[in-house]
């Protein structure tokens, strides 16, 4: 898997961005209620916060070779100085529960670690998305915030944050150890 950063205003990593974002209804249903869809979906352009700047408006797409995988926005500098916001994050609903997801933060929190002055990640899910409250903690998220009301939203908020150098929960990343590692370790464990 590799990332690379999509320009929004060109035809073809337009493409590549709508393709992945309607190819996750999901998405838009647990965050907003509604299917997406190319006439009534808010442009992935106009989803950065207003007083972001343009240098700091992020969108990058991951790949397994050349076939697109993934979709994340990032706003730099935001809500805090010293951080990113993670604005979206998407993986086609036929590819969802491979872990596919949680790869795709890590990658980003290795190259946000270029970032000059980011060092923490934040952000926002309702709380009656529970499964993506729970991919967030899987991603080692942590609470931040919790029942907040925004603007034009019928439901609560929370807010999440995790140190970019922070290590997942997720088993899937930890190294492979071999087997004669693990006995050592239990043996000792046991003369200890």
């Amino acid at each position: 898997m590799f990332l690379r950063r999509l320009n929004l205003d060109t035809a073809t990593d337009r493409a590549v961005a709508s393709e992945l974002f309607l190819a996750t209804p999901s998405y838009e249903l647990d965050t907003y209620g509604r299917l997406p869809s190319a006439d009534t979906a808010q442009a992935l352009s106009q989803r950065f916060p207003e007083d972001c700047l343009p240098e700091n408006r992020l969108t990058l797409a991951a790949f397994d070779h050349d076939q697109p995988i993934g979709l994340a926005q990032i706003a730099l500098h935001a809500p805090e100085r010293d951080s990113a916001a993670l604005l979206l994050l998407l993986v086609p609903t036929h590819l969802q529960h491979r872990h596919i997801g949680c790869e795709i933060v890590e990658r980003l929190s290795r190259q946000a670690r270029r970032w000059d002055g980011i060092s923490r990640w934040y952000i926002s899910v309702m709380e009656s998305n529970t499964g993506g409250l729970a991919f967030w903690r899987h991603c080692g998220f942590r609470t931040t915030s919790h029942a907040l009301a925004w603007e034009g939203m019928n439901d609560r908020v929370s807010l999440m944050g995790r140190a970019i150098k922070a290590r997942p929960a997720c088993q899937h990343h930890r190294g492979t150890e071999d087997a004669q590692a693990v006995i050592a370790r239990h043996l000792l464990a046991r003369v200890a």
